[in-house]
């Protein structure tokens, strides 16, 4: 490629080659020399993967990766091109000057220098013509390479801004460290949470928030399991800069370059006051429990004592006293157990629920006359919480007790599916109540008069939730209902071998 004294070896010297490793990357060529334009318009037609703008397209507007200029096109266009360049940065846009040998006027000055406002402003790459197809392209793929390296650095600038503005506007404590603990950076909720201002915590470690109320074991765990490349999720005891304790929950997450930890980024959620709105919960609780069952034993022991001696309707009225009191005294226990579900964190564990349903169905049978099918597998392993066997257990003995047949049956079936396990609890009653599918389901009470006798169902609904897991409720054909709780699998090998 050369200006018109260079024509007739123009096509030689730009040898038509395959095409080059680039996705649609788009050229805009402003080229004023017509044997030049000729040329570079074939060759660029000869590459597929090259998108050209049309040269008479307005440079401003049109969508563009690389400007091609000859010495005319410059001068035509040097106002227009410091203009996009300007407005393209921080992403370059690269233009690429074709300078015939020995005309290099005009980008010297009357000293033999090159000229800066030319070249720092407008010109990023100067090729020498004539030039071959090789090199021509080579210096086009390497100005579209920086091209691709400042788009990819302004994404990655914009996300870090965008971070950095989510991070100061949360509510939640925020601090960076590096892999020895020492604090790099806080958040506005650090300063206000703990109390120490950020100059007071760059530089120092979290050692500052020690209140030793935490063991050394659970130092030593938290710095094993992030300098390994696993988050810590965890509950601290802190103590503020004025000396007061506050309760957390704890997330560190290790930044890693390869196998290395360059950063460690805690962030803690400051739950002081919702933990000593359970423990006032657990006290009122208690209190209400610790009564209600002296008061309901006293009853109890009345209505006992009555139906001993009477006879008739007195005696079916003491039976009804013992019948209500033993219920009461079962929804106080339900009670309680939803409070301690509600007021401790989540600790999953790996549960072989296959084997729990089998020993649920065991119980069940004895000294019922329900018929109880089970199909299940071998091992079938979730991850949930500890007392996901209570959820299970209540969801059979409402398939037995709220069925309306002399001699109920129920089918529990465990299935083994990609990502999760599923268990239904299958019965022949009648249907249960809109509230009670609504209640297992969403945890809503659809009614305002649902009352304290669905306390086991929203016991089962939370401990399902609490263990990651989703309960649905569907009705059987011709009679009866199918709930199938779906849960997370777990550690372990089980029957399906995963």
């Amino acid at each position: 490629m050369t200006d018109s004294s260079h024509d007739s070896r123009a096509t030689d010297d730009l040898e038509f080659g395959s095409s080059p490793p680039v996705d649609a990357a788009t050229i805009h060529p402003l080229i004023a020399e017509d044997g030049n334009r000729r040329v570079l318009r074939e060759w660029l037609a000869a590459h597929d993967t090259y998108g050209v703008v049309d040269s008479g397209a307005n440079l401003e507007t049109a969508d563009a990766d690389l400007c091609i200029v000859d010495s005319g096109g410059l001068e035509r266009h040097a106002e227009d091109l410091r203009r996009v360049k300007s407005a393209a940065e921080p992403v370059l846009f690269p233009v690429l000057l074709l300078l015939p040998e020995g005309r290099t006027e005009i980008i010297e000055t009357d000293r033999g220098e090159i000229a800066d406002n030319v070249f720092g402003t407008t010109i990023d790459e100067i090729v020498s013509l004539p030039i071959r197809q090789a090199e021509l392209e080579w210096r086009i793929q390497a100005l579209l390479r920086l091209r691709a390296q400042s788009l990819d650095l302004r994404t990655r600038t914009d996300e870090l801004r965008q971070f950095r503005r989510a991070v100061e506007a949360s509510g939640h404590a925020v601090y960076i460290t590096d892999p020895a603990g020492t604090i790099e950076y806080v958040n506005p909720a650090f300063e206000e949470i703990t109390g120490y201002d950020r100059e007071e915590a760059l530089g120092r470690t979290p050692a500052i928030l020690n209140s030793g109320e935490m063991s050394d074991e659970y130092f030593e765990k938290l710095w094993e399991t992030v300098l390994s490349g696993d988050v810590w999720v965890e509950e601290v005891t802190d103590r503020r800069k004025g000396g007061e304790l506050y309760t957390a929950y704890q997330t560190i997450s290790p930044i890693m370059d390869g196998e290395d930890v360059t950063a460690l980024v805690a962030v803690q959620a400051d739950i002081t006051e919702l933990r000593e709105l359970h423990r006032q919960l657990r006290v009122v609780d208690q209190i209400l429990r610790h009564n209600l069952r002296n008061d309901l034993t006293v009853i109890r022991g009345q209505a006992e004592s009555i139906r001993s001696t009477a006879s008739g309707p007195l005696a079916e009225a003491a039976d009804e006293v013992i019948t209500l009191s033993e219920n009461l005294l079962t929804t106080s226990e339900k009670s309680r157990a939803i409070t301690d579900v509600l007021s401790e964190q989540p600790e999953r564990r790996p549960t072989d629920v296959a084997d729990v349903v089998r020993r649920i169905a065991d119980s069940a049978r004895t000294g019922s006359s329900a018929r109880i099918d089970v199909d299940v597998p071998n091992r079938a392993m979730v991850s949930a919480t500890a007392n996901i066997d209570e959820a299970l257990e209540e969801l059979v003995q409402n398939a037995i007790v709220h069925n309306d047949r002399d001699s109920p049956s129920v089918a529990l079936t465990v299935t083994v599916e990609t990502g999760s396990v599923e268990i239904q609890v299958v019965d022949d009653g009648g249907g249960i109540p809109e509230m009670d599918r609504a209640v297992l389901e969403s945890g809503d009470a659809i009614d305002d008069l649902y009352h304290g006798s669905g306390l086991g169902l929203w016991l089962v609904y939370w401990i399902v939730r609490r263990s990651g897991g989703s309960i649905d409720v569907t009705d059987v054909d011709p009679r009866g209902t199918r709930i199938t709780v779906s849960l997370p699998r777990g550690g372990g090998r089980d029957s399906a071998g995963r």
